[in-house]
């Protein structure tokens, strides 16, 4: 990835239904992008976005240095909070 290139991050936030045994998109709930630096064991939120109707999450950011981005979710008061695994970005 060129250094100032725009990135795309998506991702999907999902819950369990327990009456259809399935998971459902969460809709509009508030997500926070995160980014750790390679080398580095602490994430930083980069921007806080929601998901829209279906579930789904995307943004875009600006690549600046080799490093992870992951999504975070806080949780509710029904639903816990989670973190998914970090994707790596090469930034040359």
């Amino acid at each position: 990835m060129k250094k100032g290139k725009t990135i795309t991050v998506t991702g999907k936030l999902s819950r369990a239904n327990w009456e259809d045994n399935k998971y459902h998109g969460y809709t509009n709930q508030s997500v926070k992008l995160q980014f750790r630096k390679k080398g580095s064991s602490t994430y930083t939120t980069v921007k806080t976005i929601k998901s829209n109707s279906t579930g789904n999450l995307r943004t875009t950011v600006t690549a600046s240095t080799d490093g992870f981005f992951r999504y975070s979710f806080a949780g509710t008061t029904t639903t816990p909070a989670v973190n998914a695994t970090g994707d790596f970005v090469d930034v040359r």
